[in-house]
């Protein structure tokens, strides 16, 4: 990317007046995530350590250390398992830190997804702990968890914890952000204007809240607001004066970041229509895909689980082949030509859920909400995504993957392409069943959904990995159990 224009006039920065520092409690997300997961940790072993106590008291046992020490790998079990739950659930996710009740709701979830699983362990292990231990445990635990986590919230949404941010650009990629920013108030992030040369958007739109100022000024400005970030969301190569200020800020201790990895960071989703082909090209570089070794594991991962839930596939072949007979006649299954991996064509296998011949005039049509082409029992097989379940065959045949984007038809995708900037960027990995843009997005069947579900489905793209793959399912569970399918 280039970062300013090839200006030979040599730029001298004028004496700064002294100011105070930006404020110096100062975490960004991957230190709030640390910390969360550190002291979750740590009371997660100090209820380890009371529910061992609490059940020798229990059981009328005296105090005796090497009773416990005799179970010490039930320590690094409840921390691994806790971690790996908390994670599925959450927990650490920085934008929602902050939501009280919604974090409560997680612990307990968690707690409760824990304690199912002990079961298991308890009636297959001859090791495994009385329930009495594990049911002491969850009353340690989840208590002083959902407090530890209530605390941080009240502690980050103080004003001493304010993360201040100047944007770089008043226009609609600066204006973009801003409402981003506010969408998520719980974030902590707090913008205290704009700063631009020549504001491309009406007053109104800024919310008052253009900063007087050249851009030249940005040092002296920052510091003077106490700003802790300040985010480029120009439109326009950075000249040299002005990258050479900013390069200042970052030495005087101010963050300087892009609008679309701010953007990214808050929403978990890409800007599409507010990144240049020069960012793009960046964000794919070393990028995951080109990884063998993860695409291997990913492939492994696919196969394994097919193979696992091949025979619940079965067994409800029967039972949804009879309903889709009796609701409306033809066939039990349907195939239809989509794009994969590279806009290599394949046809795609799913439970019928429309009537038959449902495009007589043979134009590709997107189904539409309350579509009268789909039956009584197409309708709930699409809320309960049950209607996907023979893409496990296409997942075999490595048309597919279990997670990625959604495959479209040939005919959408040639028409998307020319609507919707870096659309064939999905189309650098295979399809998948589900993915990043399915769990976080409804049904769309408009160009401007196809944008809002490409900004996700970059998201994926750029960060791809089996982990994520793994969440992805997890999450796809509880959209399956909501009916939150099409």
């Amino acid at each position: 990317m280039k970062l300013y224009s090839n200006d030979p006039t040599p730029h001298t920065l004028p004496n700064m007046p002294t100011f105070s520092k930006p404020n110096i409690f100062k975490l960004p997300f991957s230190e709030r995530r640390l910390l969360l997961f550190v002291v979750d940790l740590c009371l997660v072993s100090l209820s380890v350590t009371g529910a061992f106590l609490w059940w020798q008291h229990q059981a009328g046992l005296p105090f005796n250390l090497s009773h416990m020490l005799d179970r010490w790998y039930w320590f690094p079990i409840m921390l691994v398992s806790w971690s790996i739950l908390a994670g599925l659930n959450d927990l650490y996710d920085i934008p929602t830190s902050c939501r009280r009740t919604l974090t409560a709701v997680r612990v307990i979830v968690t707690g409760g997804m824990g304690f199912i699983m002990y079961w298991g362990v308890y009636f297959v292990s001859s090791q495994a702990l009385p329930r009495l231990f594990v049911i002491f445990f969850l009353i340690l635990a989840m208590p002083s968890i959902i407090l530890w986590r209530w605390a941080y919230s009240f502690v980050f949404l103080a004003p001493q914890f304010l993360h201040k941010v100047l944007i770089l650009g008043a226009n609609d990629r600066g204006i973009t952000l801003a409402k981003a920013l506010k969408r998520e108030p719980l974030t902590n992030y707090q913008v205290v204007g704009f700063l631009d040369n020549n504001p491309q958007a009406m007053e109104e739109s800024l919310d008052h809240m253009l900063i007087p100022g050249k851009e030249l000024d940005v040092l002296i400005i920052a510091r003077q607001l106490g700003v802790q970030e300040i985010i480029i969301a120009l439109e326009k190569n950075l000249e040299r004066p002005l990258f050479t200020q900013l390069i200042e800020c970052q030495i005087q201790g101010i963050d300087v970041s892009w609008m679309p990895d701010v953007y990214e960071r808050v929403c978990r989703s890409v800007p599409i229509q507010h990144v240049d082909p020069a960012w793009v090209m960046i964000a794919m570089q070393g990028m995951p895909l080109i990884n063998s070794f993860q695409l291997a594991a990913k492939r492994l991962m696919d196969l394994i689980i097919v193979l696992l839930t091949a025979p619940i596939f079965l067994l409800l072949i029967p039972a949804i082949g009879l309903a889709i007979i009796l609701d409306s006649p033809g066939p039990i299954f349907y195939s239809q030509t989509r794009c994969g991996q590279g806009g290599k064509t394949f046809k795609i296998l799913k439970f019928r859920t429309m009537v038959q011949n449902a495009e007589k005039d043979g134009k590709a049509q997107w189904a539409q909400k309350k579509d009268p082409r789909i039956t009584r029992v197409g309708q709930f097989l699409r809320k309960s995504r049950l209607d996907e379940l023979p893409q496990i065959i296409n997942v075999l045949m490595n048309d597919m993957s279990l997670v990625g984007p959604r495959p479209e038809r040939p005919e959408f995708i040639e028409r998307l392409e020319k609507e919707v900037r870096f659309y064939r960027t999905r189309l650098t990995v295979k399809p998948g069943i589900t993915g990043w843009a399915q769990i976080h997005y409804d049904y769309g069947n408009t160009v401007e959904d196809a944008l809002i579900k490409l900004q996700y489905d970059f998201y994926y793209v750029r960060y791809l990995s089996v982990v994520l793959d793994i969440y992805i399912l997890f999450r796809t569970i509880w959209v399956l159990i909501m009916l939150k399918g099409t």
